[in-house]
């Protein structure tokens, strides 16, 4: 009888950790892979959000041809073309300025809200194409107006690049190592 109960007891032990592995494999049956994302890709998918006007006090700014850069280790940069402008034909005012702009940070992703966040953004370079009265009168209202609106982090929507679409929903992550951004997928 005792070796009638201890064959039942092994096979319902057994039974048990079969059961039990079985649910622990449907709870972790979920895989997580790293995408990588060149410089020149990061660049292509930013291009999907651009070009973006912004309203200052005194003028409006248009944002184009965006540029990710990989700075360093931390780092990654985002340089894009401007045209700074004042245009009120009741005023007799019409003032046009371009130059350029990098902005850069640590990058991260808030996965609930599947947004790219900038962590300690830094106006690195602000660059007009001609250095005159109005130019410097627009950088200095600039440089008001980024210490003034620009959050920590900059929360950014994910670009609608093609090369996203199809894994979009599976970003649980968004990693850089100084020379490659991953984006870590859960399925």
């Amino acid at each position: 009888m005792s070796q009638q109960f201890s064959r039942r007891y092994r096979r319902a032990w057994l039974a048990s950790v079969f059961i039990g592995l079985g649910l622990a494999g449907l709870v972790h049956a979920a895989f997580t892979t790293a995408v990588p994302v060149s410089e020149q890709l990061a660049g292509d998918m930013a291009v999907s959000n651009f070009p973006v006007g912004l309203a200052l006090e005194d003028f409006k700014l248009l944002l184009s041809d965006p540029q990710v850069r990989f700075l360093g280790p931390e780092r990654i940069g985002l340089g894009v073309a401007f045209q700074a402008y004042d245009h009120r034909p009741a005023e007799g005012i019409a003032v046009s300025e371009t130059g350029r702009a990098m902005l850069s940070g640590r990058v991260a992703y808030d996965a609930s809200a599947r947004q790219v966040l900038l962590h300690d953004p830094l106006l690195e370079r602000l660059e007009f194409d001609r250095d005159n009265a109005v130019t410097r009168q627009f950088a200095g209202q600039l440089q008001t107006a980024w210490s003034e609106r620009v959050t920590n982090p900059i929360r950014s929507e994910l670009p609608p690049h093609p090369y996203l679409q199809p894994f979009k929903a599976n970003i649980a992550d968004i990693r850089y190592d100084g020379s490659h951004i991953s984006l870590v997928l859960v399925y």
